[in-house]
């Protein structure tokens, strides 16, 4: 379509719409020049019309409007929500723990046999508890390193930045990781994590980070997750808790 330009009396044209948004970007065009194309009634500002609205900078008003809704929304974004947080990273823990059992079930001995030796060995049983958090810290780091999320923060729309608004490098999220198994659950030993996370989640309230975060220069941002989201948060809960029930009566029934 053709447009026809008149500035300071002087009408110029035909110019594509192309040329005039090239004019619009350069900045030999500011907005108040008279413009015409076929169809409109008469002649009206080239910015009243809406295909070049796109193209023109952004005035003070509206970068400062910008900057504001982007306060805001960070605002939102970095607001701690302790118990997504708790849930995301046992929805983790799950789905790690049924695919390390996957992969070295085959080389363990019968279930009876390794509930008869968790009876007679409890304290090594315990001691072994507690080592298996320690062994997804990697795998919990090469995903914030490459997503900045985990397949349970995923989930709730959880996610790991670093201070310049990036995926946190491989070292910053391990150093992350292994600083959440040791302030954070304690080194999974026993009661320990009872202790550990109810003060966590105290400091996170009151401060709006936490230790780890703080030293490894990484922030958490949040987003709000669908209905659905929940539901499936609900069932995983479900079975987290259906396991831990079945998996004491087998302990402890001799």
């Amino acid at each position: 379509m053709d447009y026809f330009l008149s500035i300071g009396g002087e009408r110029s044209g035909p110019c594509t719409q192309f040329q005039l948004i090239e004019r619009i970007r350069e900045g030999a065009l500011k907005g108040d020049e008279l413009a015409w194309r076929k169809g409109s009634p008469e002649w009206q500002p080239l910015k009243s019309m809406e295909e070049f609205a796109p193209y023109w900078p952004l005035t003070v008003e509206q970068i400062a409007q910008a900057d504001a809704a982007r306060r805001l929304a960070r605002v939102a974004l970095d607001t701690p929500q302790p118990w997504l947080r708790f849930w995301a990273r046992m929805v983790d823990y799950v789905w790690f723990v049924f695919a390390l059992s996957f992969v070295v079930g085959p080389f363990l001995p019968q279930p009876e046999a390794v509930m008869e030796w968790s009876r007679q060995y409890r304290s090594w049983g315990i001691l072994i508890g507690s080592m298996w958090p320690l062994l997804y810290t990697p795998l919990e780091a090469w995903c914030l390193s490459h997503f900045g999320t985990t397949p349970g923060k995923a989930l709730l729309h959880i996610r790991v930045r670093n201070d310049k608004d990036e995926f946190p490098s491989f070292q910053q999220a391990l150093r992350r990781s292994l600083l959440i198994y040791i302030k954070g659950l304690g080194l999974a030993f026993w009661f320990v994590p009872l202790f550990t996370m109810s003060y966590c989640r105290i400091r996170l309230l009151q401060t709006g980070t936490t230790s780890w975060d703080h030293d490894c220069q990484t922030r958490v941002e949040h987003g709000e997750p669908e209905v659905w989201r929940y539901l499936v948060l609900a069932a995983l809960i479900f079975l987290i808790l259906a396991v831990m029930v079945v998996s004491t009566l087998l302990i402890t029934v001799k």
